[in-house]
């Protein structure tokens, strides 16, 4: 970089005479080596200094890994329709970031909503859609250990709605936006994803924008700022959640590079109807149910397991009469801190093991019977458990054999099983909505081992202690109550709602089974 920089002020510069920089005497594939480590940025920065660097810069070769970098799960073999990589990795510039993160969920009320992103070079666009899952008609089973408990089959049927895109970039729309923005990076791109009305009779079409969103700097959150994604998910980056002007106002959105941020988005969509009483070229038109929809990602490190870390990831549960949602399931170093009332509840069951006698084994000490004021018919509670009394279980479970009284030889040692283990929902239901626990298993290793399951359907799985969320419909009176996590296998986890003598299962997601478009 030395010589570049040498090359800039104008010094060694072999059109005035000078013996050329020791850099350009060297042969041209380990000139190329030498800028196969620089950024994008920096290749733009150097291709500035020279005719000579200009050129090896826009070596094709050069530009390939950013492009691939940028699509995990995808094998691009050609740039094509693009001339050549480097055409296509500036043609999605400074978009990629969409394809690279993969996994966003948004912050729709209650609900939310989980996008896979990835770049389709078959219509050469960056799209996103939803993930979506199937709670297959389960079947009711038996459990030794407490035959009174419910659990039913889950074998959830988890797939992409291809049938509408949430999100869809094209060169087209990227070139050329709506209304002249003043800065490219605030401008809304027009995404093609709605049909377009043929008749001239109709009177309504759907649209959406695309926009980037501007990071908010941590000394600018406080308490009572409302940001996305919610702060007990782990981010660099968090942006607002709330504008009285839907986001309009240019504070909103980036205003160069540096302000883009690269773990959120947003979506506007609305209605338009065209009035009837008017000819067209008037261009009298209202728009209607106008919303904006805040979109965030999860760092990769976070979810994707490790041999010390194997549970954490990407999981669908089964939540009943609400169908399926995903939540991410993390396993932190520490316990982070918790909502007062899981606090509370940890606290009251302390004092309760505490007080107990000594008679009592630690799985009784913890357990909180079923009562007739927290139960209704069958056991299923009045108040909603955040599972919603669902319950499902495989009993293809890929144990140890019976009769085995080990742990599966792959979670076996005390640095698998030790720390904390958190369920937070991506997407939610009007009881606990998305964003929030759905469980809290303090500690998995010794200190929160309850014991390992002998009863055939569990046989061989670890059940710690762990909180259970609960709410009324519209996230009223939360609570956390007392639960048993059965750490199944590394893909499948049981909790036991003891309270309310109910099972619920969940199942890791694939989720670069989804990103290959072929």
């Amino acid at each position: 970089m030395d010589n570049f920089i040498a090359l800039r002020e104008g010094e060694h510069y072999t059109m005035d005479g000078h013996k050329p920089p020791p850099l350009f005497s060297l042969p041209t594939e380990l000139i190329h080596h030498v800028l196969s480590f620089l950024s994008p940025l920096e290749l733009v920065s150097v291709s500035l200094v020279c005719r000579l660097l200009y050129t090896h810069t826009h070596t094709d070769h050069l530009w390939q890994p950013f492009v691939q970098s940028n699509v995990p799960g995808t094998i691009l073999k050609s740039p094509s329709p693009s001339p050549t990589w480097r055409e296509l990795y500036i043609t999605y510039h400074p978009y990629w970031f969409l394809t690279r993160h993969k996994i966003w969920f948004a912050d729709t009320p209650h609900t939310g909503k989980l996008l896979i992103a990835r770049y389709d070079p078959r219509i050469h666009a960056i799209e996103a859609y939803t993930l979506v899952a199937e709670r297959r008609t389960p079947t009711i089973t038996t459990w030794d250990w407490n035959p009174s408990a419910i659990i039913h089959t889950f074998e959830p049927h988890i797939q992409l709605d291809l049938n509408a895109a949430v999100l869809r970039l094209q060169p087209a729309y990227i070139s050329h936006p709506t209304s002249p923005p003043s800065s490219r990076f605030q401008r809304e791109i027009p995404m093609p994803i709605h049909a377009t009305p043929t008749g001239r009779t109709s009177s309504a079409s759907l649209f959406s924008h695309f926009a980037l969103s501007s990071y908010l700097p941590a000394s600018a959150i406080t308490p009572g700022t409302s940001v996305w994604p919610p702060r007990i998910l782990p981010s660099p980056q968090r942006t607002r959640a709330e504008s009285p002007s839907l986001y309009r106002s240019s504070g909103h959105r980036p205003s160069k590079l540096s302000e883009v941020s690269e773990s959120t988005f947003r979506v506007r969509r609305w209605m338009e109807f065209s009035s009837r009483f008017f000819h067209q070229s008037a261009g009298l038109n209202m728009r209607a149910g106008e919303e904006v929809t805040t979109y965030a990602t999860l760092l990769e490190e976070t979810y994707r397991p490790t041999r010390t870390k194997p549970f954490q990831g990407i999981w669908c549960g089964d939540y009943a009469g609400h169908g399926c949602e995903f939540l991410v399931v993390l396993q932190p170093d520490h316990l982070p801190p918790l909502p007062p009332a899981a606090e509370r509840t940890m606290r009251n069951l302390a004092l309760a093991r505490r007080s107990s006698s000594e008679s009592l084994s630690s799985a009784e000490s913890w357990t909180t019977a079923p009562s007739s004021s927290s139960a209704g018919l069958n056991g299923v509670p009045e108040h909603e458990s955040e599972a919603d009394i669902g319950g499902n279980a495989s009993l293809d479970f890929s144990l140890p054999s019976p009769g085995s009284n080990v742990q599966p030889p792959e979670t076996s040692g005390d640095t698998i099983y030790q720390g904390p283990l958190t369920g937070i929902k991506l997407t939610g239901d009007p009881n606990i909505p998305r964003g929030e626990y759905t469980f809290i298993a303090p500690d998995i290793g010794e200190e929160g081992l309850l014991r390992v399951a002998q009863e055939e359907i569990f046989r061989g799985a670890r059940v710690v202690r762990s909180l259970g969320h609960i709410a009324a419909r519209g996230f009223r009176e939360d609570d956390f109550i007392p639960s048993q996590l059965i750490l199944i296998s590394h893909d499948r986890l049981a909790q036991y709602w003891e309270t309310f003598g109910h099972v619920s299962f969940y199942q890791r997601v694939d989720i670069d089974s989804f990103l290959n478009v072929a």
